[in-house]
């Protein structure tokens, strides 16, 4: 999974106290810059199997993915 230009923000943490402050980041770069300077703002937890990757917690998405062998 990669970061790109319709889903960076999926990678973002929208309910973090840094985004209550500013609007949330505009491009891919403005939020890379940001999860750069401010690890925090990663949205957590990061469920990895194999090449799969899930950011945040969806206990659907995690469910599917332990349910995928």
């Amino acid at each position: 999974m990669h970061v790109d230009e319709e889903n960076f923000l999926d990678f973002v943490s929208r309910r973090s106290p840094v985004f209550r402050a500013r609007p949330l980041p505009r491009s891919k770069k403005e939020a890379l810059d940001l999860m750069l300077k401010q690890p925090n703002l990663i949205k957590r937890p990061i469920l990895v199997k194999g090449s799969r990757v899930i950011f945040g917690f969806d206990k659907e998405a995690f469910s599917r993915l332990r349910q995928a062998g």
